[in-house]
């Protein structure tokens, strides 16, 4: 009986250590990468690379030039008939 409790014990102190090292492990890799330089170069990259991207999708955008144009792009017409729907649904939830 004491054995299986020195084991038990020995058990918890291992799986204590392991978790130990793990999370010191994982703050230390924290701490080095964010704060490297090759961090910050790949973020501002990634940023501009974002950027590129949106612009890009701008630019393929229709643009609307007249009063008119812009009557005709509001189509609220799905609109409505979702909200029609969700109405119908919760009158027969009700």
């Amino acid at each position: 009986m004491l054995q299986l409790k020195c084991d038990d014990l020995m058990k918890k102190n291992l799986v204590n250590i392991i978790s130990f090292l793990l999370v010191f492990i994982i703050l230390g890799f924290c701490l080095f990468y964010y704060n490297s330089n090759n961090f910050v170069i790949n973020l501002k990259k990634k940023r501009e690379d974002y950027l590129i991207y949106l612009n890009s999708y701008i630019d393929k955008l229709e643009k609307i030039t007249s009063p008119l144009d812009f009557k005709k792009k509001i189509d609220n017409e799905e609109f409505f008939k979702k909200t029609y729907k969700q109405k119908q649904y919760w009158e027969l939830i009700k």
